[in-house]
């Protein structure tokens, strides 16, 4: 029997809880960021990154405590809030602290019982891959390909299915799984994350393969983006030229939008600073509430000239990363009124092509919500916006703030202005979000300083 070790998942919500089996003589294993198209539209995140796993996901083993004592029989402790039995007498109180035995923590492993996939939706990319994320709060948990062989004595056909679960559904990665390379980097046109994220100590620079492993390498500097010719006019006159919009799309194909230029609404909204720009482990609330009303999300941040683009950056909370099943979240702050949908994806009439009409998203009224949406209410008033048939990651926001977005950059048609979309977006270089939450410190580290390099190489 292979030696295994088993390291708890779960997704938000925690409707799937799960551990999954690797072979001790394989750790640590060596993984992959893939930048594939396919990943980033059914995800919503720039890259994905999942390890192979021994066998299925499991149940979750039982944990439990028992006393190192022969007295089998136990009290019932008081429930939370419950009054007191009357007695008072503290020294009998004080003597049972001292005497009772010792509590020893002790697993209850179950049998290896396969993993329940009730609750998880699947999504097939291709004939020979399956995705599942969570029915309720929209984490991706699992990519199994379908592999078919024939016995050799027997001559029947025989189906193989090779698990490979999120690394961020994981309770830990240290000594499981380390970031070893990327892949399928050319379909991003422009690098997408793999400019920010360059090296990982211990590892060295990552390499950057244009597809799979083996395939030409890209450099730093790629820019394959070829601009669609700019539209001269529309048959719709409700329809903005194609130079004006930034077009957005989900795997499945079911959810479509599209971002427009800032505006004068664009400095509508209110908003206290994001953890981006003030670290909320250190910076002090008045500084926080944002005093001075500063548009923050319009970008130039920094400049007096007009606000072209959005302010954008990655975020390595526990949230995003069990919302989604992978470690780095990529978001824009893009105003609600700058967001649009066919119009027909809203109940109303026509479509979403050229020449077709886009309407303002709606996303608190029921009868005019996109139909693709699903939503999750990770807490009250707080919301998280995705497709239901491929899961794909499309909008955070708060019943607080409604009229300013978080949108998943990963949706983002990278032909259009490549994956990081930089003349649309403006990404926050100074820190990762969250970074002191990040399950992998040394990938939080690592993207931390790829941004800062990344950014003295534009400054050059």
């Amino acid at each position: 029997m292979p030696e295994l070790t088993y390291v708890n998942a779960s997704c938000h919500c925690a409707l799937n809880t799960f551990r999954v089996g690797f072979l001790i003589s394989s750790l640590p294993i060596s993984t992959d960021l893939c930048h594939c198209s396919t990943c980033r539209h059914t995800s919503g995140q720039l890259a994905v990154e999942q390890v192979s796993i021994h066998g299925a996901p499991l149940a979750r083993a039982v944990g439990g405590s028992r006393q190192h004592s022969g007295n089998r029989s136990r009290s019932r402790s008081p429930a939370p809030g419950a009054r007191s039995t009357g007695n008072t007498n503290l020294n009998t109180k004080r003597h049972s602290a001292l005497l009772a035995p010792p509590t020893i923590p002790i697993i209850v492993v179950e049998p290896d019982i396969p993993l329940d996939l009730t609750d998880l939706t699947a999504y097939k990319t291709s004939p020979d891959v399956t995705r599942y994320f969570c029915n309720s709060c929209s984490s991706h948990l699992f990519f199994v390909v379908h592999t078919k062989s024939t016995d050799p004595i027997t001559g029947e056909e025989e189906k193989t299915d090779k698990w490979a679960v999120a690394v961020g559904a994981l309770d830990k990665t240290e000594g499981i799984v380390r970031l070893g390379y990327h892949i399928w980097v050319g379909d991003t046109l422009d690098g997408g994350i793999a400019n920010h994220l360059r090296r990982i100590e211990g590892v060295g620079v990552l390499p950057r393969y244009s597809e799979g492993v083996g395939s030409p390498l890209v450099p730093i500097g790629l820019n394959a983006i070829q601009p669609p010719p700019i539209a001269n006019g529309s048959a719709n006159p409700n329809s903005p030229p194609s130079s004006d919009l930034l077009k957005a799309f989900c795997h499945c194909g079911a959810l479509h939008f599209a971002l427009t230029r800032p505006t004068p609404e664009s400095s509508l909204p209110t908003s206290v600073y994001p953890d981006l720009i003030c670290p909320y482990d250190v910076s002090h609330l008045s500084k926080i509430h944002n005093p001075s009303d500063e548009k923050w999300w319009l970008a130039p941040r920094h400049s007096m000239g007009p606000k072209t683009k959005y302010l954008a950056g990655h975020c390595m909370c526990t949230f995003c990363r069990l919302t989604s099943g992978f470690e780095v979240q990529s978001w824009a702050f893009v105003p609600l009124v700058n967001v649009l949908v066919p119009a027909s994806a809203s109940g109303e009439n026509g479509g979403g092509q050229d020449g077709e009409e886009w309407v303002p998203l709606c996303l608190e009224e029921d009868e005019h919500r996109p139909k693709a949406l699903k939503q999750y209410i990770s807490s009250p008033g707080r919301y998280r916006e995705f497709c239901g048939t491929c899961g794909a990651t499309a909008f955070w926001w708060q019943l607080a703030v409604p009229d300013l977005l978080e949108v998943s950059v990963g949706l983002l048609d990278e032909r259009i202005d490549g994956a990081r979309a930089e003349s649309w977006l403006e990404w926050c270089t100074d820190r990762v979000s969250y970074e002191d939450k990040a399950l992998s410190p040394e990938v939080a580290k690592a993207l931390a300083e790829g941004l800062k390099e990344s950014a003295k190489k534009a400054e050059s």
